[in-house]
């Protein structure tokens, strides 16, 4: 009886460590699966090409085997922009933040490993990091977009010009290098205004 009630008592110990890499791990595996549905892609595209993918946005290295804007759908581009926030503020932060939010009291053990993986003293200063870095992003994100989307406005619809200034914002502040353009920027070289938020956001973002 007792060792029956030790298996069903078992608990697998992982570190900070070990939990972010299994963490990034199930990103690029769910974010792989995500850009093989027919929804979100717009033609053949191979499992190598979209795990390829989901790991580029996931480690926000920016390289892509495929031209991401004709790949895939906007669903696909959607799915790319949400990797690439979790990459860019660290899959520790939103699991801990999920975590305070659905259960303030949180156990012991769960408050060490929140503390080991932000790198604080107290739980405290564990909360007020989190929710600043979190805050601190979108509130930048948000003003990048609305730069962005007031540039493109002139020559794109509205809900296009909002779309490239999300994905665009978002890539930029977590250095993710990702475009939906074939060319990059190229073809917004001489618009200095798409070009200096762009530049700031990649700075903000990378201090």
């Amino acid at each position: 009886m007792k060792s029956s009630n030790l298996k069903e008592h078992r608990t697998i110990n992982l570190s900070p460590p070990s939990l972010l890499a299994l963490g990034f791990l199930g990103l690029i595996l769910i974010g792989s699966l995500l850009l093989m549905l027919p929804i979100a892609r717009q033609g053949e595209i191979s499992w190598l090409e979209a795990i390829f993918t989901a790991t580029s946005a996931v480690t926000i290295t920016g390289l892509s085997v495929v031209n991401v804007g004709e790949a895939y759908t906007v669903f696909g581009q959607i799915v790319i922009m949400f990797l690439l926030q979790c990459g860019g503020l660290g899959f520790m932060t939103f699991a801990i933040l999920a975590v305070m939010s659905l259960a303030p009291k949180m156990g012991l053990k769960q408050q060490v490993m929140a503390q080991e993986s932000i790198g604080q003293t107290s739980l405290k200063k564990v909360s007020f990091t989190i929710k600043a870095v979190f805050l601190y992003s979108l509130f930048f994100e948000a003003i990048g977009t609305l730069i962005l989307t007031l540039s493109w406005l002139r020559e794109y619809p509205f809900s296009e010009a909002l779309f490239y200034a999300a994905f665009y914002s978002v890539s930029a502040f977590n250095n993710g290098g990702f475009s939906l353009f074939p060319n990059s920027l190229m073809s917004f070289s001489g618009q200095y205004l798409i070009t200096f938020t762009i530049s700031m956001l990649y700075i903000i973002g990378g201090i």
